[in-house]
């Protein structure tokens, strides 16, 4: 019995063995963590950690949005803005010139009013290759309007403005500028970079092989100490006055009036900041309207103008003549070096003219054909001369040959003059009556001393009688009185001389009678 029960296990561990020697090939040749595994395995995991796995997804996703939001700022590539000759779209560069490198860098944000300002910091590279003087560049930008396409257009941008010194012995070549900007936003810190590119053309070599003429010593000129050609003066911004016009044009004493005037940055390329513009006056009887002499302005972009309104009041006792009004600037570069110019604008104040014309008043009546001399009168009752005073008429009917020339008349003085009227017919009449009653004006016209001309008037009126072409019954009655008298005057003495001839010969006859 036990010889059968020992057969039969026997018999069943060979049966077993290739099964067993079969599941160890499977289980060494199956690697760990088989998608059978994996699925097996996310078949036991409960579904609270599936939503935590979920979620840990999304807070990943919801962080690099925000990593990639917080690059908010960008390089104005469409507009050109000071102190540079084209935007960056069309191919900006910095400007190299006199010994310096300007580099301007526009940025802009989607939502400029959640930044305030920028820090920049420039890495001007190696310093032992680069053509840049190192020093501490670091600065803070605030969001500024600034105008555009040299237009009066303006645009709020981060205006990144730096000017560079470059070395003495600097070397052909383009060399990098990186610009290391950090801000922050809403509590978040901000830090990008931005390159660029710098072009150097005009490479200049140390001069270290300058001997001395009575020895072989020799002499390293290391550009710093130097008066090379690193150490000539540069080209500085320059404030001028391009135009000053006044309001009203003449001047009078006694008025207030005001000078438009414009001031103008000439440089192309730099700006001026902190300007100081003192306006002074010798003249005690010429006072500026403000409450200082004194006006700022913080920033004035290269090539442009500023208009600058200053109002004046002159005494009415101001002697007539012109007056010199001063503008001493003071401005900084944008290196802040503190620069000043001056300029001076002349104005011509006038005494305000009083002139007044007197004359002899027409007859009531005239017949057309005769002419009549008037008496005119030029009264000048302001402070300063009067020149080519002249009287004419303008009234229908009445004309003059020439006009009453008087000359000039001094202040506080008067002049006279003849006028010589004479009487026509009235062919301009309104009324189209040829004769009758007329009326106008006597006008005296004169001139200041700049030539500016003025007139005074004076009413007049009369009547116009017609042309009478018939005879005088008045003066024919007198002829024939005349020749009634001169017949008896005429008969009388014939007959005087009749009587005296007939006594004589009476006598005569008598005489001879007695003789006889």
């Amino acid at each position: 019995m036990r010889k059968r029960l020992l057969a039969f296990l026997m018999v069943l561990c060979l049966c077993q063995m290739p099964q067993m020697v079969w599941a160890a090939e499977v289980t060494e040749k199956m690697p760990q963590g088989t998608e059978t595994e994996k699925l097996t395995e996310a078949e036991t995991v409960p579904e609270s950690e599936k939503q935590t796995e979920t979620e840990k997804n999304q807070s990943e996703s919801e962080q690099t949005e925000s990593n990639q939001s917080a690059v908010i700022f960008q390089i104005d590539d469409t507009h050109i803005y000071e102190g540079m000759e084209k935007a960056y779209k069309d191919g900006y560069e910095p400007t190299v010139a006199d010994d310096k490198v300007q580099m301007v860098l526009p940025l802009v944000a989607e939502d400029m009013k959640t930044v305030s300002s920028v820090t920049v910091t420039p890495n001007l590279g190696d310093t032992g290759t680069a053509p840049f003087v190192y020093k501490n560049y670091q600065k803070t930008f605030k969001a500024t309007e600034e105008t555009v396409n040299g237009t009066k257009d303006k645009k709020q941008v981060f205006l990144v403005n730096y000017t560079f010194p470059l070395k003495s012995d600097r070397k052909n070549g383009t060399y990098p500028v990186v610009f290391d900007v950090s801000a922050k936003a809403d509590g978040q810190e901000i830090q990008q970079s931005f390159t660029l590119y710098v072009t150097i053309a005009d490479e200049k070599k140390k001069d270290t092989v300058k001997k001395d003429s009575t020895s072989d010593v020799s002499v390293s000129n290391d550009g710093e100490n130097s008066s090379d050609e690193s150490e000539k003066p540069t080209s500085e911004p320059k404030l001028i006055i391009t135009k000053c016009q006044s309001d009203p044009e003449r001047l009078e004493a006694g008025k207030d009036f005001t000078l438009n005037v414009e001031i103008k940055n000439t440089s192309k390329i730099k700006y001026v900041q902190n300007m100081t513009i003192d306006v002074t006056c010798a003249e005690t009887n010429l006072t500026l309207k403000a409450d200082s002499n004194t006006f700022f302005f913080d920033r004035l972009g290269s090539n442009e103008t500023l208009k600058l309104p200053l109002t004046f009041s002159a005494s009415a006792g101001i002697q007539e003549g012109r007056y010199d009004i001063q503008l001493s600037m003071s401005y900084d570069n944008p290196d802040a070096s503190s620069l000043s110019s001056s300029g001076t604008i002349s104005v011509d104040i006038h005494q305000p003219l009083r002139v007044e014309l007197e004359a002899d008043e027409l007859p009531d009546s005239i017949n057309a054909g005769d002419t009549m001399n008037i008496n005119v009168q030029a009264l000048n009752l302001g402070k300063g001369a009067i020149y080519n005073v002249r009287c004419v008429v303008d009234a229908p009917g009445l004309s003059t040959g020439t006009s009453a020339y008087i000359g000039s008349v001094e202040a506080g003085s008067a002049a006279n003059g003849t006028l010589k009227i004479f009487a026509g017919m009235k062919q301009s009449s309104a009324d189209g009556e040829m004769y009758g009653e007329t009326s106008g004006k006597l006008i005296l016209s004169y001139e200041d001393e700049d030539g500016q001309t003025y007139t005074a008037e004076k009413e007049i009126s009369t009547v116009i009688n017609p042309l009478d072409l018939s005879t005088d019954s008045s003066q024919t009655e007198e002829k024939k009185q005349g020749v009634s008298l001169q017949w008896y005057i005429g008969v009388i003495a014939a007959v005087v001389i009749l009587g005296t001839a007939g006594v004589i010969i009476y006598r005569r006859k008598a005489k001879q009678h007695e003789q006889e």
